[in-house]
């Protein structure tokens, strides 16, 4: 209100309309001060003042002069480590495995104990959960135990990777990543239609070790890259299954500018471990990210047309529009309606142009790139005002022009009569040559025009403008231009970002702790040497993730106990020396995955459209709509055991299970999940129905002590633990009049062991 900016240190020096906000040396004749101290009618914060140490430090900043750097964050920082390609350092001589070597040489240098080798059940387990999301039945655990031949470990581990279950267990954490969602967010909540394409994409690309520089390369640009090929098509559904607000009308226009800047803000998180999106209003605060770059990545998906896939299964057909007739003559037709429309859309545009203010009338007329950003606004809102309808259209048409649309649209219905369409996948195109203007955003506002930017890559690593298209070429290929730029072994963070996740789902905790962000705020990894071998590694093996994770868990750093010594508890709480290994809670589709699996009902059916269990309706509480159409239940009890990976995600609502125990909302990338402990979790795993259900099912199936135990925690009880089941069954019995009941008592008691809900 009275035109404060504080962004400069020549906007603090003139200040607002009460003057000057300081007067450097005199802190006690600064406003500023007299604000953060409550002096007067001056209060900021408005509910409470800074603490104590925060003031002194603003205190002693004005005292000294209020220094502040000339040069912007963005041009000091670009020697940043991350920022720099790695080197592949020498791997120290101190293990024989190159992974431990890196790690060894720290614990020594910390005098520090390694803690042994875990037990076989604990490593089968871990092995399982950590590549499958499953746990071991009793005799896929006891058939490693006894395996007492060499190579036993490694022969596990090909064994996991070669099943599908490794598919839908990594292709979750890459829907997690991509925000992922069967419904489009906001008011309404509306479905994508044939989203789950992209989901079943995901986890056939992970199960066919699809290199991962191809796999981020599809997923930008397969339109350009890839035209011919339909199931690399479908990875451009990676831009159609996040949240949008596409049909949120009468505000088209932010709903562009918003689904452009979920684009950047994705990509750069994803793939580059940058938070780009803080640039959007200004330079950002902490990294060599100008509020230009923002734009000029924006820029490179200005020209993405929402588009559908065809998933012609069948070789013996062909889609292409080139050879197909069906398609083709659809195509031809488009272009028949649009010649005859668009002399009527001249005609009425100009005649609205004309009521128009004449100082209006003038800036319309004006080019849109030779605008001034106040023109430009005045345009975009006259645009609103002399937009023509198809409604308005018809109206004028002579009577032949009339018959010539009538009889076209009668050929289409013809042509669908009784036309069963191929498979499609949500996806994406580019709309030519002559892409939209992109122009900066003074102070992020759409509306307010600043330079207009061209298409480039981001100047912290490197640079770079994105290629002009060839005079005849079909698309702008800046998708493609920046898939091959970001997926290269010559870009610093593309690797590096990838072995960091890899590494963070296998072992807890990231090598780098941020696994998103890798500005100056991230720090430095806990082994830089480490990552740096580990990005070149991956590279030198073809982008292969099936080769990294059988780098990774052939480690005896991955094969540790998970029982930390009590010096490393002591020295290192935070175990970044990788002593033992880090325990972990499941994540709930881990956990519900487990419960059926128990049970013997898990249902390992793949693919296909999303499953809607049942809920209680207390459960369904909060949902839009009515629950029978928003809830709309799948109708073949047998989908309700499916995995949880295929199972409808609604950004609007998630099951309580699921709510309870931090599944992500599917708005933003999630890069890690909460491990949160809390009592509504507890009290689902007691009370809810479908841990009821489980419950029941294990034992009704498990006729022995043993049995419930094999079926549950994958193995024998101890003689301990077998005599307690048995005291407690015989009290249950008693208590309950029913040994039924009483055992399934006892298998919910199990499933709510720590040993069942955590991975040592």
């Amino acid at each position: 209100m009275a035109n404060l900016k504080l962004l400069t240190r020549d906007q603090v020096l003139k200040g607002g309309a009460r003057g000057p906000a300081l007067q450097p040396g005199k802190p006690e004749a600064s406003l500023l001060m007299d604000a953060v101290l409550h002096k007067g009618k001056l209060a900021m914060p408005p509910n409470g003042k800074l603490p104590p140490e925060e003031i002194e430090i603003l205190r002693a900043w004005i005292s000294g002069g209020a220094v502040w750097p000339a040069t912007p964050a963005y041009q000091t920082q670009k020697d940043w480590w991350s920022f720099r390609k790695p080197l592949r350092p020498a791997v120290p001589s101190t293990a024989k495995h190159p992974v431990d070597a890196f790690i060894v040489e720290r614990i020594h240098e910390a005098k520090l104990p390694a803690v042994p080798e875990a037990s076989k059940l604990a490593l089968v387990k871990r092995a399982y959960y950590d590549l499958h999301g499953l746990p071991p039945t009793h005799d896929q655990a006891q058939a490693y135990i006894q395996d007492a031949a060499p190579g036993a470990w490694d022969r596990l581990i090909d064994t996991l990777l070669a099943s599908p279950r490794y598919g839908e267990k990594w292709g979750r954490h890459w829907l997690d990543l991509v925000r992922y969602g069967d419904t489009a967010g906001f008011e309404q909540d509306p479905y994508i239609l044939d989203s789950w394409r992209y989901r079943d994409y995901v986890i056939k690309s992970f199960n066919d070790d699809k290199p991962y520089d191809k796999f981020a390369r599809e997923q930008m640009a397969a339109d350009e890259l890839y035209p011919d090929d339909p199931d690399a098509r479908t990875g451009t559904g990676y831009f159609r299954v996040n949240a949008n607000r596409d049909m949120l009308f009468k505000v088209e226009e932010q709903n562009i500018v918003e689904r452009l800047t979920d684009f950047v803000d994705t990509t750069s998180t994803v793939f580059l471990g940058l938070t780009v999106g803080c640039a959007r209003c200004h330079d950002h605060k902490f990294d060599p990210i100008p509020q230009r770059d923002f734009y000029r990545m924006q820029a490179i998906f200005a020209p993405i047309v929402n588009d559908r896939a065809f998933l012609d299964y069948n070789p013996a057909r062909n889609y292409d529009l080139a050879a197909n007739s069906r398609e083709f003559r659809l195509r031809q037709m488009g272009q028949t309606i649009e010649r005859i429309q668009n002399p009527y859309r001249q005609k009425l545009r100009e005649a609205k142009i004309a009521k128009l203010a004449p100082d209006v009338q003038t800036v319309v007329a004006i080019e849109a790139g030779k605008r001034t950003p106040e023109q430009q606004s005045i345009a975009t809102q006259a645009e609103a005002k002399i937009k023509v309808s198809d409604d308005e259209i018809r109206a004028e048409l002579t009577q032949a022009d009339a018959e010539r649309l009538h009889s076209i649209e009668k050929r289409l219905v013809s042509m669908f009569a009784g036309y069963a369409p191929p498979p499609m996948a949500p996806a994406v195109i580019d709309v030519g040559r002559e892409a939209p203007r992109t122009y900066l955003a003074i102070r992020g506002n759409p509306e307010n025009h600043g330079e207009e930017v061209q298409p480039g890559f981001l100047s912290a690593l490197g640079g770079g403008d994105v290629p002009e298209p060839p005079l005849r070429a079909k698309s702008t290929g800046r998708r493609k231009a920046l898939a091959n730029w970001m997926a290269s072994a010559e870009n610093p963070l593309f690797a590096r970002v990838m072995v960091n996740r890899v590494w963070q789902y296998h072992f807890g905790e990231a090598l780098l702790r941020t696994p998103s962000d890798w500005g100056t705020r991230a720090g430095q990894p806990s082994h830089p040497e480490l990552l740096d071998w580990l990005a070149a590694e991956f590279i030198e093996r073809k982008w292969s993730l099936k080769s990294l994770h059988r780098l990774l868990m052939t480690s005896q750093a991955y094969k540790r106990s998970a029982d930390a010594p009590p010096a490393a508890r002591e020295r290192d709480p935070g175990n970044l020396l990788l002593t033992h290994m880090n325990r972990r809670r499941l994540q709930w589709e881990e956990i519900r995955d487990a419960a059926l699996l128990a049970g013997g009902r898990l249902n390992l059916k793949m693919g296909g459209t999303p499953v809607v269990p049942p809920l209680e309706s207390e459960e369904l509480f909060g949902i839009i709509g009515r629950p029978e159409n928003a809830w709309a239940v799948s109708p073949d009890p047998e989908d309700h055991l499916r995995r949880s990976v295929y199972l409808l995600s609604r950004r609007t609502f998630r099951p309580p299970m699921f709510e309870a125990f931090d599944a992500p909302e599917g708005i933003a990338s999630c890069s890690r999940r909460n491990e949160s402990t809390t009592a509504p979790q507890s009290l689902s795993l007691l009370n809810s129905r479908f841990m009821m259900e489980q419950a029941r099912e294990l034992a009704a199936k498990a006729t022995t002590v043993e049995d419930v135990w094999r079926r549950a925690l994958s193995r024998d009880p101890s003689l301990q633990e077998k005599s307690k089941a048995l005291t407690f069954l015989e009290r249950q019995s008693k208590q309950l009049g029913s040994p039924d009941a009483a055992r399934v008592e006892l298998a919910r008691a199990l499933l709510n062991l720590n040993e069942f809900l955590y991975v040592d």
